[in-house]
């Protein structure tokens, strides 16, 4: 086993459904940053795959003190997992790559020289050109444009991949939301970053798990949990509301006075009822979505749950199991 002090690059990768490709990744980081002259640090977090990665992840720790492992308790999510990596990445910049290889690790080198000499805290990478289909393309094209249109940031075409400082690392753990959204948080934290274009490799093992569906829900979340916009649209929309009906009801006064409507109108007393309601309830729905923010935010409840971790603890946390005291893959 190969020991190593603090290092002066952190890679963090999010491991969910890609145990066939492990090897390959490890290998092509590994290739890539002894090259490169720069001393490192892998961090793969299991996120409670399918494919049951964290045997093998403990396989690589052993060989290579340089990778380490962390295994969640259960499925977290992309970016719960990506957090976690942050909370234990030593480095002095970080790398965030996926690990089915579509974000090449080969460009990390250029990647962090490009980042010190522009002299800014996030390199975020613009993912240019896609291997994947054209129906997931244009799901997270429309999946940006909504954000945008919603929340008022935008994030084209920007993903996790991309190039951090030690300060914005630390900025991001400040946060203290329950769920997280890293370009999003990113962007919230007003530091100085830039965007390079690098086209996304094809996918070496596994499929995407975001859906068409999975990614309307993601924005719809990411909405409430980052932007206010939609409680002012519906208060916008109550008091344009309001005014037109201010102005039906002169109008309808009007001509009740001056005897130009003899016939109650029905149908549009039905209809006008039916649309109301419906818009009521709309907004009520949206109401409610931020009401279960707040409730899951005031629980406190702690976001992240490690189970193993293929290194001691460090900073006075709590002490957490090492993958050798693990007899059992609860997966």
């Amino acid at each position: 086993m190969r020991d190593t002090e603090t290092p002066e690059v952190s890679i963090v990768s999010p491991v969910y459904g890609c145990r066939d490709c492990l090897s390959q990744l490890v290998k092509s980081v590994t290739d890539t940053m002894d090259a490169s002259g720069l001393s490192w640090e892998l961090v793969l977090v299991d996120d409670c795959g399918p494919d049951h990665p964290w045997s093998l992840i403990c396989e690589f720790a052993e060989e290579d003190a340089r990778v380490r492992g962390v295994k969640l308790s259960r499925n977290h999510g992309q970016h719960l997992a990506i957090w976690a990596g942050l909370e234990v990445c030593r480095g002095e910049w970080t790398a965030v790559i996926d690990c089915d290889l579509q974000d090449d690790p080969a460009m990390l080198p250029a990647l962090f020289e490009e980042a010190k000499e522009s002299k800014v805290h996030a390199l975020l990478v613009d993912r240019g050109d896609w291997s994947d289909s054209w129906l997931r393309r244009a799901a997270s094209t429309q999946f940006y444009r909504l954000v945008k249109v919603l929340a008022g940031i935008e994030i084209k075409n920007v993903g996790n991949f991309g190039i951090y400082s030690r300060h914005m690392v630390d900025t991001l753990l400040k946060f203290r939301e329950q769920e997280v959204f890293l370009p999003m948080m990113v962007a919230l934290t007003g530091l100085p970053s830039r965007r390079a274009k690098i086209d996304r490799s094809a996918r070496a093992a596994g499929e995407s798990s975001y859906s068409p569906l999975r990614l309307l829900r993601l924005a719809a979340a990411i909405v409430v949990r980052f932007s206010d916009r939609p409680l002012k649209l519906s208060a916008l929309v109550g008091f344009a509301f309001s005014t037109l009906a201010a102005l039906i009801s002169v109008y309808l006064l009007s001509g009740y006075l001056l005897g130009a409507f003899t016939v109650a109108g029905w149908t549009s007393v039905v209809l006008s009822l039916w649309f109301l309601s419906g818009l009521i309830l709309v907004t009520l729905g949206i109401h409610g979505l931020y009401l279960g923010r707040v409730f899951a935010e005031v629980r406190r409840r702690p976001r992240l749950s490690v189970m193993y971790t293929t290194f001691d603890c460090e900073g006075g946390k709590e002490a957490i199991p090492k993958c050798s005291d693990a007899s059992v893959d609860y997966d």
